[in-house]
């Protein structure tokens, strides 16, 4: 199938970059703040956890809204699911606004959970990414884009976090209502199609049915890879996804503080990315994951045993080593496994089973926490990330296919 759409790949992964940008912008100042906006309504932890499960990062409706969107995209094309990202992400924080002026978190559930059908995206972004550079380019595609999120973390989040101390968390929410429609002009005026109309799948509609079909039994030759990323997914969502609530109850952060750990996680991502990217076209993915992983091991034992701000500051330096060497190696792997014309079913796949499995996580960890402490969701975090090292040590190779 022809992936072109008669545009330079290289005007799509700039304006890709630049939509990411401000998303990431949106996103980085919201999710610092996010947490302890819940717990400032009176929500408990496991409540807290709850919602993240429904539609955060990993939460059942992010999770189930990616394999049919990755489905769909294959039949209508990319750009009209990266444009129903931000009308979503919009509808979602003029919710979280309207909760903050009846100080009614009970708005927080169909708000997080329309924020989390903004995860359509990302299997048509993670396809469109692919279809501009090519087979050669595609490691260092993935990490320029992934570049310009990170990129957004080197100041969003303290940002958000300084707004949100002296002028209150609707400011902040306003603000990222107001990239996502940046980000919207943006993507609907300059970003080109790269699924042309004539070699697109024919939509049947009776395929759709089984579109969830598939999900728990992933393609034999894939499942390894599969496993070992549901293992992370569970394992990360259990202790870094509660973190944030997890600091302000336990150590009592600000948001600034929360949003200063955020921006040096980012930096930390920026300096790693580019140099990881060039580093895995030369010895491949795999080795990326595993380095990924180790770091997440070591981070994880950091984080047990800091007690201080300064010492959790350092941290986030590791953490961005992690985020970089994982998030280009595992679109890499996949984009290089499978045709390019299942490639955003595929993603889609990926992104829902590893969902389904990690979903539940942020909830037990706040059950975890209210009985064991601070110390409960992070030891799962580390025996997980642990196991999740030994499978893809033990079960992933570098995919053969071009």
């Amino acid at each position: 199938m022809s992936s072109k759409a008669g545009a330079p790949p290289s005007s799509n992964i700039r304006v890709l970059a630049a939509s990411t940008f401000l998303r990431g912008m949106r996103d980085n100042m919201v999710r610092v703040v996010w947490q302890p906006f819940v717990l400032s309504l009176g929500a408990s932890m496991p409540l807290l956890g709850f919602l993240e499960s429904l539609g955060g990062r990993g939460g059942i409706v992010t999770t189930l809204v990616q394999p049919l969107s990755g489905r769909l995209s294959d039949y209508l094309g990319r750009k009209v699911f990266i444009l129903s990202s931000s009308v979503f992400a919009i509808a979602a924080l003029s919710i979280y606004v309207s909760a903050r002026f009846t100080d009614n978190w009970h708005l927080l559930i169909p708000g997080v959970a329309i924020l989390g059908l903004a995860a359509v995206s990302r299997p048509s972004e993670d396809s469109m990414t692919a279809e501009s550079a090519g087979v050669s380019g595609r490691a260092m595609a993935y990490s320029l884009v992934m570049l310009s999120f990170a990129l957004s973390g080197v100041f969003a989040p303290l940002l958000g976090g300084f707004v949100a101390d002296r002028w209150g968390y609707v400011v902040v929410f306003l603000m990222g209502l107001a990239l996502d429609m940046v980000a919207l002009s943006l993507v609907a005026g300059l970003l080109k199609e790269t699924l042309v109309s004539h070699s697109r799948r024919p939509l049947a509609f009776d395929q759709l049915k089984g579109v969830f079909r598939g999900i728990l039994v992933p393609p034999g030759q894939l499942r390894g890879f599969y496993i070992a990323v549901a293992v992370d997914a569970f394992a990360w969502g259990t202790g870094w996804g509660i973190l944030y609530g997890l600091l302000s109850e336990v150590h009592h952060f600000t948001a600034s503080q929360l949003g200063i750990l955020s921006c040096l996680s980012s930096i930390g991502w920026a300096i790693f990315q580019i140099p990881v990217g060039k580093l895995m076209e030369r010895y491949g993915c795999v080795k990326s994951i595993v380095f990924s992983e180790a770091g997440g091991v070591l981070l994880m034992v950091g984080w047990l045993h800091a007690t201080t701000f300064q010492t959790f500051a350092l941290l986030q330096i590791l953490f961005g080593f992690t985020i970089a060497t994982w998030l280009p190696a595992t679109m890499t792997w996949i984009a290089n496994s499978v045709p390019k014309e299942k490639m955003a079913e595929e993603i889609g796949r990926l992104n829902a089973f590893r969902g389904l499995v990690g979903f539940p996580a942020p909830y037990i960890g706040g059950l975890l926490y209210e009985a064991f402490g601070f110390r409960g969701p992070i030891t799962v975090n580390l025996i997980g990330t642990l196991t999740a090292l030994i499978l893809v040590a033990l079960l992933v190779h570098e995919p053969t296919m071009d």
